[in-house]
């Protein structure tokens, strides 16, 4: 239904977008490039600047969020191998399925996947993220021929609202989650799915949010209790849950 309908991304996307591409280069600085000079960063970094939706704000949450970063790779027992940007393959669990990891890191039996909101409508959660368990499903169907992964950590980094939490979790427990996913993946994709209302609609911003039927009637039914069965008119407020 959403492949009729354009994207239109605002200025919160555009934004968010810009945030992102100030955090890679501050990282590639930090882990991928050390020979990085001083000038090449900071050119790269005025030009990011002079981009329409730079706010100076954006320096210190993205400095949050790279310091996020570093310490959790200090924080282990050898180097990481740490990955940006990283596009991330899940299709063999939702068809055509992919994401973009802010951040990969592999470190003995242990994944990493941190990701950087820039957002501060919506507060994220690292715990049971499908996100970020999407994405730990395609680091493992990479790399899990080359690292033992056993022990998963997922990571939400949302500096605006002070939103910062992690959450660790087992490979086969990702694994049998991606059992479930499948079965689901196969019936949205053949469009044989069932429609349901919930907090997802918003959150996920669904593109027919506005015009679903299933949500309008779920939400229309609450109409029920708002209304006295006998004479149909509305019931005091007071009687209202």
């Amino acid at each position: 239904l959403e492949a009729a309908l354009p994207d239109k991304a605002g200025w919160a996307a555009e934004e968010g977008t810009l945030a992102h591409a100030i955090c890679e280069l501050k990282l590639t600085r930090a882990f991928t490039d050390r020979n990085m000079t001083e000038r090449t960063y900071k050119g790269r970094l005025k030009k990011l600047q002079e981009q329409d939706g730079y706010d100076p704000e954006m320096e210190h949450v993205t400095d949050e969020y790279v310091e996020y970063v570093k310490e959790l790779a200090f924080s282990m027992p050898a180097a990481p191998t740490v990955m940006i940007e990283k596009r991330l393959d899940y299709g063999a669990w939702a068809k055509g399925g992919f994401g973009t990891g802010d951040c990969v890191m592999l470190q003995g039996n242990c994944l990493h996947i941190v990701d950087f909101k820039y957002g501060k409508g919506v507060p994220v959660a690292a715990e049971g993220n499908p996100q970020l368990a999407l994405y730990a499903l395609g680091a493992i169907a990479e790399f899990g021929f080359i690292y033992q992964v056993e022990r998963i950590f997922l990571h939400i980094v949302q500096p605006r609202i002070n939103n910062t939490s992690s959450w660790e979790t087992s490979r086969r427990a990702i694994e049998i989650w991606g059992d479930y996913v499948r079965e689901r993946a196969e019936l949205a994709y053949d469009g044989r799915g069932e429609f349901m209302q919930g907090k997802w609609c918003d959150s996920c911003f669904c593109k027919i949010a506005g015009t679903c039927r299933c949500r309008a009637d779920t939400n229309l039914a609450l109409m029920d209790d708002a209304l006295d069965p006998v004479s149909g008119k509305p019931r005091e407020a007071a009687e209202l849950s």
